[in-house]
């Protein structure tokens, strides 16, 4: 019976531990992650499939450190994506009046 009150209160201390690692940490990291990763496509996407300029030349024109990002492309459309694809963005090119949106997901 002890055992299970300890494992009880292991638990109870591990979620309480990892409730305010979300709520002082993390959560602020998936949203900077998220607003990252869109901006990312779409700012990529104009410069590929807009200006038809090359990966190399697009990725220069960031002012941030971006290294964590991967970009992914397709014929019209560029996805941005950090840790291993758990936060992704999507830009596809819309015409060529309004050159790219972001994809709702």
């Amino acid at each position: 019976m002890k055992l299970v009150k300890a494992f009880a209160i292991v638990l109870v201390v591990l979620g309480v531990a990892v409730g305010l690692a979300w709520q002082f940490f993390l959560k602020n990291q998936v949203a900077y992650a998220q607003i990252a990763t869109a901006y990312g496509a779409k700012m990529v996407c104009s410069c590929r499939h807009v200006a038809e300029r090359p990966m190399e030349s697009c990725l220069t024109d960031f002012t941030v450190d971006i290294s964590q990002i991967t970009f992914d492309e397709t014929a019209e459309t560029v996805r941005a994506s950090v840790l291993g694809g758990l936060v992704s963005s999507e830009a596809r090119k819309s015409g060529p009046e309004t050159g790219c949106t972001l994809v709702e997901k």
